[in-house]
This record gives structure tokens, C-alpha cells and sequence, in this order.
């Protein structure tokens, strides 16, 4: 990936160089001003005599420019390319990334927090558009906090002496009562709640979030579930969290695969429970990631227990679990009152498996069937419901990889289940099952809450820029 490396340069008080005329250069010339630079501007063609002083500025580190604006491509400062390039100075020419070593980003700016946005010179317009968005997020005592944080650093590092302690620190107070005193500007309130929190006991204390990762969506995890996803230490996910999703984990967050794939289980339950308690030991931030809901057949109520037991303060944050996700996504209602009056979610294997299954309940015709983990014994179950008194023409749908962009959904009837699976192959992704009178309702609602609105949404590239 020819991907640039963001970097802040510091130009407060050192040599830059701006070259051109016009609305570009005036705009770059405030931009550097604004920032302390000791700018030199040629609007023409320099002299031997200019040129000479910058040569001779660059032999000393000290004085060296280290940044060439040129504003304006043209004869002259083109022809003004190769002696830059012998100088080895930095240069951004606007609108020209082919000819530009930096970019200079869109700035949003809050005081010492500085956000650029940059899009490699290929697209100003879209980097204005962000930081268009992030102006409207961020608040505007936004500096008053960093400025909060930096006033105590040195005093945090001298007390708190190892980075995970510090990183503990700083996430709890920097977004609680001491952050928000300093966001509102009321700097002794802030001051005097830190002050307190270094007096206590700072002992590493682990935590786990169980946190629901939704579908597949990475724009349907929750607010909430992102927060924990990205201040986690370790992540541990499970096969059904979608790489989309594992994406917004920190960058340098630890990540463990232990999930479970059919017939393999390389991984046990078990060993989940004690792994997440020993990381909860060491005084860790974890991050337990299910697709999801934790509560929903995801064996969260386990791991919670197992946390609780061992002493381990841990938190659940709800997911939008895969049926409602997949109903929405594919015109398939849960309920509807004329056809369908409630809903019923059960695991596939599990109902095989246990003799007390009470098959007769579940073939209920004014009700709507979900199966979980149920497409490898999709024969199976249709010929117990059909056993029970349901009709052989009553119709399913089977999603694989619901909400995400590689989505399918297949429809049949009970009497023709082989049909219907052969299309998908499980290997491809998880599949859900939704049996009922419901599913027939796709055909009329699936152009609009699956098809055509979604489509628009996902394929215009501006939608979520222009939906602030």
C-alpha cells in the first residue's frame, strides 16, 4: 500500500520557503503564519544572490529550511525543481502530488490538538469534507483539555511509572468528572479531582468488557462497544467477528482468535474463562469481542460468571444481535400481525441434540423460527417441524454473511431444504436461518430495506459526509 506517514512538522520559528502567487499562496502564507514559521516568499524568479542564501542557511541544521511551498506550477518554478531537489528539501507543491515529497493536510485545529486529514494530494475537496465532519464532533474546549493534560504529565509519569498504569490513568480521568471540569473551563475542579486520584492506591486493576460486535457491520457495532474495543489492551474475538470490525481495535492492541469453527475447537470454553481471567490478573484492559450479542448464544453469561468469581470487574455491552440486523437487512419482518404474532430464537444443534426438544412448540405456524448455528442440519430440523405439523411448503430464508457486502439470501420451502442449501457453502461465511411466513414478505419489502435504499447509501460516497 503506497500509503503516506502522517507526521506533525514543527515550523514555529524556523526557515520556510513559499513560492508562487495568487489565492494558493496566500492561503499557504497565512496557514504557515498562523504556525510562527519565519517565512521567505518568492512571488518571481530568485536571484543568484537569494538563491545563495538559502544555500548557505541550509548548511547549518540549525538555520536549514525544512519546508518548500510552491503555490503555483509554471516555467519558472518548475524550472526551479532540480535545484530544490539538490538542496534535499522537503516539498509540497499544491495540486501537484506527483511532484510533492508532503502533503499538507486539511488542519482541524483545537488549540494543541491538531488533526490533519490528508488524502495524499489525490483529493482536497474529500479532506475538507472530513474535517468538515470532525469540526462539527469535536467540541470546542477541546484545547482546554489538552492543555489540562499536559500541565499534569510530568507530575502522572513521576507517580504512575509504568505506560499501561499511565494509559489506565489518563482514559478513566481524561473522559470522567476531572476531563469534563476541564472541558466546561473550571481548571481547580480539574485540578483537585487529579490531585485526589493520585493520592489513591494505583495498583493495575484488569477489567473485561464482554462487548457485542454486531453482525458483521462495522457501522452497526455500538458507540458505546467501539469506546471499549479501541482502549483495550488485549482483544479476544470470536469467528464470527467480521475483519471490519477488527479493524477499529487500537493499532498496537494484542489480538487473539479464539474462535470456534464447526467440528474444531481449538480453543475450548473453558480456556476462554481462564484466559480472560489471567488477563484480567495482570492488571489488563480486555477487550472479549462476540459476534453479536454476549447474552445472546454467545456463552457470555459463562464468561461473565467466570470473571465475577475470580474477582475481575467486568462490564457486557450489548450488541444488535444477527436476527434483527439480518430481518432489517433483507425485508424479512420478525413479526408481522397478520402472519406472524411472535418470534422464537433457538440454536440448530442444540435442538437436535437435546431429546426433551419440544418440536410440537416450535412448529407453530403463526410464529416466526430463527436458527442459529442450524444450516448443517437444515434437513434434519425441516423434517422434525414437518413431523410436528408443519406445512411442507412453508417457507424459509437462508442469509449468509447478513449486513455485510458479501450478503446472501437464499429462499425455499421446507419440503425442498436440499435446493436451498445447496447454493451456499457454509465454509463462505455463518448462516442464519429464519423459517415463517414472514420470509415471504422479502419479496415486497427487500427492494426498499435491503436493496435499493441501502444500495444508495453504501455506493454514494459522500452519504455520511452530506448526512451531518
Amino acid at each position: 500500500m503506497n500509503a503516506p506517514l502522517p507526521f506533525q512538522l514543527q515550523i514555529s520559528s524556523r526557515p520556510v520557503l513559499l513560492i508562487g502567487t495568487g489565492e494558493a499562496a496566500e492561503a499557504k502564507a497565512r496557514l504557515l503564519q498562523e504556525r510562527d514559521a519565519d517565512i521567505t516568499h518568492w512571488h518571481t524568479t530568485p536571484s543568484e544572490v537569494e538563491r545563495a542564501r538559502v544555500e548557505q542557511c541550509n548548511r547549518d541544521p540549525k538555520t536549514r529550511y525544512v519546508l518548500v511551498v510552491i503555490a503555483e506550477v509554471n516555467a519558472w518554478t518548475e524550472a526551479l525543481m532540480p535545484w530544490l531537489d539538490s538542496e534535499r528539501l522537503l516539498i509540497n507543491v499544491v495540486d501537484a502530488p506527483q511532484l510533492s515529497q508532503g502533503f499538507i493536510p486539511a488542519i482541524v485545529s483545537r488549540g494543541r490538538i491538531q488533526i490533519g486529514i490528508g488524502t495524499g494530494g489525490s483529493s482536497p475537496v474529500l479532506a475538507r469534507f472530513v474535517r468538515t465532519r470532525l469540526e462539527q464532533a469535536l467540541p470546542q474546549g477541546l484545547e482546554r483539555l489538552a492543555e489540562f493534560a499536559d500541565r499534569w504529565q510530568l507530575r502522572v509519569r513521576q507517580i504512575l511509572d509504568t505506560v499501561s498504569t499511565r494509559r489506565q490513568f489518563w482514559e478513566r480521568h481524561l473522559s470522567g468528572p476531572a476531563g469534563q471540569a476541564a472541558l466546561n473551563n473550571e481548571p481547580d475542579l480539574a485540578d483537585s479531582i487529579l490531585t485526589t486520584a493520585l493520592d489513591a492506591d494505583h495498583s493495575p486493576q484488569g477489567r473485561v468488557t464482554l462487548v457485542g460486535a454486531g453482525p458483521g457491520d462495522a457501522s452497526l457495532l455500538t458507540l458505546k462497544g467501539l469506546q471499549r474495543l479501541q482502549e483495550a489492551d488485549v482483544v479476544l474475538y470470536d469467528k464470527l467477528v467480521s475483519p471490519e470490525v477488527l479493524s477499529l481495535a487500537r493499532r498496537d492492541a494484542q489480538m487473539e482468535d479464539v474462535g470456534k469453527r464447526r467440528g474444531h475447537c481449538p480453543t475450548p470454553q473453558d480456556s476462554i474463562n481462564a484466559r480472560l481471567v489471567e488477563l484480567g490478573e495482570q492488571g489488563l484492559t480486555v477487550c472479549r469481542l462476540k459476534g453479536g450479542d454476549p447474552y445472546l448464544f454467545g456463552r457470555g453469561g459463562e464468561e461473565a460468571l467466570a470473571l465475577v468469581q475470580a474477582g475481575i470487574p467486568v462490564e457486557v455491552v450489548p450488541g444488535i444481535t444477527t436476527a434483527s440486523a439480518t430481518a432489517a437487512a433483507t425485508g424479512i419482518p420478525l413479526t408481522h400481525r397478520r402472519v406472524a404474532r411472535s418470534v422464537r430464537y433457538i440454536t440448530g444443534h442444540l435442538a437436535l441434540q437435546q431429546a426433551d426438544t419440544d418440536w410440537q412448540a416450535l412448529a407453530q405456524e403463526q410464529e416466526t423460527l430463527v436458527i442459529y448455528m442450524g444450516f448443517t442440519h437444515l434437513q434434519a430440523i425441516a423434517q422434525r417441524l414437518q413431523e410436528s405439523g408443519l406445512k411442507a411448503e412453508t417457507p424459509f430464508a437462508l442469509i449468509q454473511n447478513a449486513t455485510t457486502p458479501r450478503q446472501r439470501v437464499v429462499h425455499g420451502q421446507l419440503d425442498r431444504v436440499d435446493e436451498a442449501a445447496a447454493e451456499l457453502c457454509l465454509g463462505e461465511g455463518p448462516v442464519l436461518v429464519i423459517i415463517g411466513e414472514v420470509t415471504r414478505l422479502a419479496q415486497e419489502l427487500a427492494p426498499k430495506a435491503g436493496g435499493d435504499v441501502l444500495k444508495s447509501q453504501h455506493t454514494d460516497p459522500l452519504y455520511w459526509l452530506q448526512s451531518a
